[in-house]
């Protein structure tokens, strides 16, 4: 009764917002990343690795010029189709502003860009396209052909006209992420922290394609891989030993900084993209969306379990 009252009153505590995209802009080096997103997704984090990587790889393809990076996250699924722009001589805005062809920024006639409207991205496919980019510069833009990027917020999408766009051939896309690449092999065996802890806890890295989660023990005399994971969604850290990774809205898995357990998928009841509100209540956990109270859901953190249906 009382962890009851204690929900209750946490619920009706929180204010209402405004949400806003979130907007992040790097640079490593001849290297510019921009992305726009709505939340604190992994994608973050992969943008950012793909512009330290994409340093390393200019270097040893000695390009000097600036490479520019554009990623719109369609985070609300919005567009049916993803689009992915390669560019040379222009490193300038383009798809910032959306990709609707009203919308228009003079090139600056300088550089080469890898520009993306997707709802999520990976590391190696998004270096192999600016690998290709830098060695195929002179021919790249004769790949470029309109597209229908299409719509899915519409019920009667007959009333709707298409969004033609203009995109690189999907063919070529295809060609270039089913490719292999030893240089891009090389370069991604480097360790890359993602998210560190101050003394001790879980931390997260990025190496060879993969997601480490780390439990850094105190004073950092032992770290231990304590799960690998080639994907995710967000996570959401409940403390420094306990962490929520999310493969999508709908599953996750619960790490406790131990490696004597098997991590298995949690299936949870959730139709908001934005990652959960979690709370900790020592054995459980309370999660619900931001925007909807009444959508409640606790984890039993010691049976590995989700109750969604309350009596």
């Amino acid at each position: 009764m009382k962890f009851k009252l204690g929900i209750l009153a946490l619920l009706f505590s929180f204010n209402c917002f405004a949400h806003k995209d979130k907007v992040i802009q790097e640079t490593y080096g001849n290297v510019k990343i921009y992305m726009r997103t709505g939340f604190d997704y992994s994608d973050i984090d992969k943008i950012n690795i793909v512009g330290q990587l994409s340093k390393k790889l200019s270097d040893r393809l000695q390009y000097k010029d600036t490479i520019f990076i554009e990623y719109i996250q369609d985070y609300t699924d919005k567009y049916a189709n993803d689009l992915y722009m390669l560019e040379f001589n222009n490193s300038n805005y383009k798809i910032i502003t959306g990709i609707e062809p009203e919308y228009k920024i003079d090139s600056n006639n300088s550089g080469l860009s890898v520009r993306i409207y997707a709802d999520r991205i990976k590391v190696v496919d998004i270096l192999k396209l600016v690998e290709f980019t830098i060695i195929n510069k002179e021919k790249t833009n004769s790949y470029l052909t309109k597209k229908n990027i299409g719509f899915n917020v519409y019920e009667d999408k007959e009333l709707i006209k298409p969004l033609i766009s203009l995109a690189t051939d999907d063919k070529i896309i295809d060609q270039i992420i089913s490719s292999e690449s030893q240089l891009i092999k090389d370069i991604i065996n480097e360790k890359i922290l993602v998210n560190g802890q101050d003394n001790y806890g879980i931390e997260i890295y990025w190496q060879n394609d993969n997601f480490l989660f780390e439990y850094n023990h105190i004073h950092r005399d032992k770290q231990e891989i304590v799960f690998e994971l080639k994907d995710y969604f967000y996570h959401t850290y409940v403390n420094v030993n306990d962490i929520l990774i999310f493969v999508d809205k709908n599953s996750f898995y619960f790490l406790d900084g131990t490696n004597d357990k098997k991590k298995e998928i949690i299936n949870i009841d959730n139709s908001s993209y934005a990652p959960l509100v979690v709370s900790d209540f020592g054995d459980k956990l309370l999660l619900h969306p931001m925007r909807n109270r009444s959508e409640l859901s606790i984890f039993l953190k010691d049976k590995n379990k989700v109750i969604s249906k309350f009596e």
